[in-house]
């Protein structure tokens, strides 16, 4: 008997990502600080040697305005401490 095992994609696990990072000083990996995080508990998706890479990524999330809009650190931080649910 065979098991086929499926893939799921971004949209089939409900992962909202697509916005960037630059964590250079923060976190993470000091050669790829950009990172593509998730819109709604700011959860780390990918990390990037450059802000082009991050937002090439990103947009792979789908056509939403925020997606590849950059964020800062306090949002970070507070998306992390109190994600958004719903």
């Amino acid at each position: 008997m065979s098991e086929e095992k499926k893939v799921l994609n971004d949209n089939e696990m409900n992962i909202s990502g697509g916005m960037i990072f630059n964590a250079a000083g923060y976190e993470g990996d000091p050669n790829r600080p950009w990172e593509v995080v998730n819109n709604d508990n700011c959860a780390v998706l990918g990390c990037f040697a450059t802000k082009e890479e991050a937002i090439k990524e990103a947009k792979k999330y789908g056509d939403y305005s925020y997606n590849a809009q950059e964020t800062d650190w306090a949002t970070v931080c507070r998306l992390r401490t109190n994600p958004n649910t719903y």
